[in-house]
């Protein structure tokens, strides 16, 4: 039976793997898209390294946005993000 941290997992997976083919939507076509969408859930599931990655990438809840960043277990704007040069 699955639980809700699997649950959790896998909605983790779909939005890591959506967010990494949004770049591609406008220039590949569906079929293209669905192939690279079931390659990249397939290395990030089955892959001993893909796995670790996306586990670790899991458990920090990583930030979903560029420019963001992580202090004390929250998200928190990145002060050098967009261009500072400080």
């Amino acid at each position: 039976m699955p639980t809700d941290d699997d649950s959790s997992r896998d909605a983790f997976l779909e939005a890591t793997v959506e967010r990494s083919l949004a770049p591609y939507r406008a220039l590949v076509s569906p079929e293209t898209l669905a192939v690279m969408r079931e390659m990249l859930a397939e290395s990030l599931t089955e892959d001993e390294v893909g796995r670790d990655l996306l586990e670790r990438a899991w458990r920090s809840r990583a930030p979903l946005q560029t420019g963001e960043r992580r202090s004390n277990g929250k998200a928190e704007p990145d002060s050098k993000a967009g261009g500072s040069d400080e």
